[in-house]
């Protein structure tokens, strides 16, 4: 290893050279005067007297000139190092490079060298750590089927090979050289983020939220729900991961099942409708007129509420389809239907019994108003001239529930008013 020597210590020696020198200078001349005297037995106090003043002039000139000669030799080493020390110190600054600590001569500049050396394989190594990291990264962004962008400030710093191959892109510079966000690509909808407002902002505030966009690529739209997570890099840095998960053949899944349930809800209420509904009057049959008793019941019984039951049918029935066909009598029945179903309220239940009978349930009614109902009824009826100028009456019998009733209590009391409406000359109301 090559030896150095500091600054001092040049600077110390080369001035003890100097100061060497002028001592003997000193003594060279005199010896030489005193020799010239032949005095030369004994040294005496004259020796170094008696030096003239054009010989000091021209000692202390040559002291001076060998001085500036050492200082001018010194400052000429310490800028050549110096010089050396700072082109080496731009190529590590700029290039990574290693300072030559060979090419300085003096100490404190290869001592200083070292620390740089020691900086810029450390910075090195950092760098190495870094690129490294940088391409795991990539590898790991580059894994997820996902598209992943990572953002900075609000530009795409990094993005995965999705994305570029969404993008139609070699490259992320590619795609920033024509376009100022992918943003650019969303596309309005009510249920999709708008590339008017600060989404990025948005999805961070409200991240428990399910949030999509709709984005345009090569003419085809594709739905992607969204999300974002905030990564913090000390105090002041800050990214933001954002990944876009196609979810096109879901939302397409998921718009076929609707529309499969519509239809089945559509075929369900036709179904329940043909099986509930009299095919002839298009008013309530049979069955749904007993499941609608046994409800209005257990509801009378929960929050004791009032309601009556009536039941009619059509006086003398039979002799007008003996007489002029059960085509007519089927229309009759159809009219009176409609006729009856129009002056009822909404909340009442109205059903074909059977036959040429009807049934009509009255929620929260009592007796006397049920009674007064019944009686509209049979009045809008006789009033009403149906086919082949024929006019009809009907019989009504009315009944209220009672807490001790049962389902067949009650029927059994409204059947037996009918029963009685008819015995006693029919087209009357029986309560």
């Amino acid at each position: 290893m090559k030896k150095r020597i500091s600054i001092i210590s040049t600077f110390v020696i080369s001035m003890s050279i100097t100061m060497i020198f002028f001592v003997l200078v000193v003594l060279g001349l005199r010896f030489n005067q005193y020799f010239a005297s032949g005095e030369n037995e004994q040294i005496n106090s004259n020796f170094f007297s008696n030096i003239s003043n054009l010989e000091l002039f021209a000692i202390i000139g040559a002291a001076l000139l060998m001085s500036m000669l050492v200082i001018r030799y010194l400052a000429s080493n310490i800028k050549a190092n110096i010089n050396k020390f700072s082109q080496h110190f731009y190529n590590a600054a700029h290039n990574g490079e290693m300072i030559d600590e060979e090419s300085l001569s003096f100490k404190e500049f290869a001592t200083l060298a070292q620390s740089v050396n020691h900086m810029i394989r450390r910075a090195n190594e950092d760098k190495k750590r870094l690129e490294f990291n940088e391409k795991y990264l990539q590898a790991v962004l580059d894994a997820q089927k996902n598209i992943v962008i990572v953002q900075s400030q609000g530009e795409i710093e990094s993005a995965n090979l999705a994305f570029l191959n969404f993008m139609h892109v070699e490259n992320l510079q590619e795609f920033k050289s024509k376009n100022s966000c992918i943003s650019d690509f969303f596309l309005e909808g009510e249920e999709f983020l708008s590339k008017s407002i600060d989404w990025v902002t948005y999805i961070l505030k409200n991240n428990l939220m399910n949030h999509k966009v709709k984005i345009l690529s090569n003419n085809k739209e594709v739905i992607f729900s969204i999300s974002a997570n905030l990564v913090k890099i000390g105090d002041i840095n800050s990214k933001v991961v954002i990944t876009f998960n196609n979810i096109s053949e879901l939302e397409n899944q998921k718009n076929e099942l609707e529309h499969q349930k519509d239809e089945l809800e559509d075929q369900k209420n036709e179904i329940e409708k043909v099986s509930l509904q009299d095919s002839l009057t298009k008013i309530a049959n049979r069955m749904k007129f007993d499941i609608a008793l046994e409800s209005q019941i257990e509801m009378t019984k929960r929050y004791n509420h009032n309601f009556c039951l009536i039941l009619f049918d059509i006086d003398n029935f039979k002799s007008i389809n003996d007489t002029y066909g059960h085509q007519v009598g089927d229309n009759i029945l159809v009219e009176m239907a409609k006729r009856i179903k129009n002056a009822m309220r909404k909340s009442d239940t109205f059903a074909r019994w059977g036959g040429e009978e009807f049934a009509i349930i009255l929620p929260q009614s009592r007796i006397k108003t049920a009674v007064k109902i019944a009686e509209k009824l049979r009045l809008i009826i006789a009033d009403e001239v149906f086919e082949d100028s024929l006019t009809i009456t009907c019989s009504f019998g009315v009944c209220q529930y009672k807490k001790s009733y049962e389902l067949k209590d009650l029927i059994e009391c409204v059947d037996k008013k009918l029963y009685f409406a008819k015995s006693e000359g029919k087209n009357q109301v029986q309560y």
